[in-house]
């Protein structure tokens, strides 16, 4: 697993028509860096199109902006100079490699990736007679504008004060940030697969079974679809996994359904989404025997987690999810049909795992760096999305159990949810067989509910 993220990438993108600023931006970030390195221990880095490596005098246009388009990916910050000129078109395109860039940097944001966009475009005079590529550019400020993402600069000069400030507040945001990252990189503690392998890796979800889909011809169903439909709330801690990741700077990662899962799986650290719905995440939990402190154990019409408090119990706490009495509790008599916002102002509760176990396959000696298996699983969907949640806003917490980068690590996690969100997640793991039958309780519930209303 790389050491948490701190360096900042830079992409410059512009047309030919701003050289000089350009340099200006080299310089700045130049100087920026030579400032922050040491005393604030980030390193900012410029990346242009100038600075890839040699290319073979026969690779196209195409390919040559493909390798472009693939380093703003990798960015942390895009920075777009635009003056008069809107860039050169290649044949059979409609936008230029300037507005291309422009939507992979937009797209990124769209994304969830934490990329910070600024754009600087020189002030233009009036013209009667623009021509095709100033007409194109002021098109494509207008664009820009209404996403509020522009600043207009009047001369070089203005424009290095107003990036110097833009820089040094993108790095000072970095720097607040470092608490979060050193906390999550203590979780995140990723194995060194021993063969070349990609994603280094796999994010594994249960798609929702066709059986509560909507009712469709069989065989004309999946012809309305790109991808297998998936659990709200699985669909919400995937997103703080992802969010989490980017946080530390590991981006080799991918998002897998259990149904099409990659033949290298077992080559690579994978997380696993949700263990009632998921097999191979059952399957793989097998592996770590009596390492593990907890089960999902189907008893009668219900779900509970069986918890070992500790390693020297020798009996195993039964915890049900109180979450379908808060429900009954306060959607009783609510009209069915459309959801309505009423069905989402309420308060309820689950119960959630967060684990990390250290892949050793068998071997004699545990190697330095052995492959990663973890689980992000609720009784309900409600404790997924909440396990997500604590690994986003308490991270801190991880601390004291993930320092030891191939310890295993298990929380049993209290989620409560009020009007549409995730209001606190809890470590509830030390907590008596009597709290979490209180939890279970109608009168208790019934108070939680006035308490939070």
């Amino acid at each position: 697993m790389p050491e948490p993220y701190r360096s900042l990438r830079i992409f410059i993108s512009s047309p030919g028509d701003l050289s000089e600023e350009r340099r200006i931006a080299e310089s700045v970030i130049s100087e920026v860096n030579d400032r922050c390195r040491d005393v604030l221990g980030v390193r900012v880095e410029c990346d242009i199109w100038e600075h890839i490596p040699p290319i073979t005098p026969n690779t196209s246009e195409e390919t040559i902006q493909q390798i472009i388009n693939k380093r703003i990916k990798q960015c942390d910050a895009f920075v777009l100079l635009l003056n008069k000129r809107y860039g050169s078109v290649k044949p059979g395109h409609r936008r230029s490699n300037t507005a291309i860039e422009i939507d992979v940097a937009l797209e990124m944001q769209s994304l969830g990736r934490s990329i910070a966009f600024f754009s600087y475009f020189k002030k233009l005079a009036p013209n009667a007679d623009q021509g095709r590529q100033e007409t194109e550019a002021r098109r494509l400020r207008i664009e820009l504008e209404k996403r509020g993402l522009i600043y207009f600069f009047e001369d070089k000069f203005d424009f290095r004060n107003r990036f110097t400030h833009d820089l040094y507040d993108t790095i000072l945001s970095s720097v607040v940030s470092g608490p979060k990252q050193r906390a999550l990189s203590t979780f995140w503690q990723l194995g060194k697969p021993e063969s070349a392998v990609h994603p280094q890796l796999a994010v594994i979800y249960p798609p929702v079974d066709r059986e509560f889909m909507p009712a469709e011809t069989p065989d004309r169903y999946w012809l309305r679809r790109l991808l297998p439909y998936v659990v709200f709330e699985d669909f919400k801690a995937l997103t703080k996994i992802e969010k989490t990741l980017r946080i530390v700077g590991f981006r080799d990662f991918q998002f897998y359904n259990t149904g099409n899962t990659p033949d290298d799986l077992p080559d690579m650290n994978r997380v696993w989404i949700c263990l009632p719905r998921n097999v191979l995440a059952q399957n793989q939990l097998t592996h770590y025997g009596n390492r593990v402190r907890f089960a999902f154990v189907r008893n009668a019409s219900h779900l509970e987690i069986h918890w070992l408090p500790n390693r020297q119990s020798n009996s195993r706490l039964v915890i049900r999810s109180p979450l379908s009495i808060y429900l009954e509790e306060q959607r009783n008599g609510m009209p069915g049909g459309d959801w309505k916002a009423a069905h989402g102002r309420i308060v309820a509760k689950d119960f959630a795992i967060l684990a990390r176990f250290s892949d050793t396959r068998g071997r004699k000696q545990m190697p330095p760096d052995p492959l990663k298996d973890f689980f992000l699983a609720g009784i309900r969907g409600l404790g997924t999305w909440g396990a997500g949640w604590f690994l986003d806003r308490r991270c801190s917490d991880l601390e004291g159990q993930c320092e030891r980068p191939n310890a295993d690590v298990q929380f049993l996690l209290e989620v409560t949810y009020r009007n549409e969100r995730i209001l606190e997640v809890r470590d509830v793991s030390h907590e008596p067989q009597t709290y979490f039958d209180s939890e279970n309780n109608l009168q208790i519930i019934r108070s939680r509910i006035r308490h939070y209303a």
